[in-house]
């Protein structure tokens, strides 16, 4: 993951929603721009700040995807008629 993939994703304009997939599975859920910063001396690690105070320190290399909102599945057009 870059960098710069993750300021595109936290500046567009209207802000979707999405998860950070991480290497060993963990996804952070990512509602707010606001919630996503980091320090051009300490990159690649960002914060993700979230509800309640919580908060996490990850590594940019450990960033496998961005994933944006879910999105309705289509009906099932197997259902068997």
């Amino acid at each position: 993951m870059k960098i710069q993939e993750l300021k595109q994703a936290k500046d567009h304009r209207p802000f979707q929603p999405l998860r950070i997939r991480m290497a060993d599975g963990r996804e952070i859920e990512i509602k707010h721009p606001d919630a996503v910063a980091w320090d051009r001396e300490t990159n690649p690690r960002m914060v993700f700040c979230l509800a309640g105070g919580e908060h996490h320190w990850v590594d940019l290399a450990l960033v496998t995807s961005l994933v944006p909102p879910e999105r309705a599945e289509p009906p099932n057009s197997n259902d068997g008629a």
